[in-house]
């Protein structure tokens, strides 16, 4: 199964009888800004640069909830949770890289929408 249907099933399973999801844990919100990352860094002749721009700022706001989630969830130092974060990004990020396009779009469609 891979990673992006496993996320799914994952958040779905976790689904109650309301319907309503839990909140995700901070490594779910890693994985999109890495997927994010990487879907703005493939080739698209297509693509215009604000498109590629907005991307990468949604990977940053993941990457943000994702921080929010781990301090919370840790209670760590501000940078010691930027680090972790950070490394899970990367870690994600580079095994992505070598998905195609087609599989880093199944992990986004999977993400759990950011608050606000």
């Amino acid at each position: 199964m891979s990673r992006a249907l496993s996320i799914l099933a994952l958040l779905i399973a976790a689904a109650g009888p309301a319907g309503a999801a839990p909140a995700a844990g901070w490594t779910v919100y890693a994985d999109c800004a890495a997927a994010y990352q990487v879907n703005a860094r493939l080739a698209d002749p297509d693509r215009p640069a604000a498109m590629t721009q907005q991307i990468s700022e949604v990977a940053g706001d993941y990457a943000a909830a994702a921080r929010t989630r781990y301090a919370h969830g840790a209670r760590a130092a501000k940078a010691a949770v930027a680090k972790a974060v950070a490394a899970r990004i990367e870690r994600e990020a580079a095994r992505l890289s070598g998905q195609p396009r087609e599989g880093v779009e199944r992990i986004i469609d999977a993400c759990p929408q950011l608050d606000g």
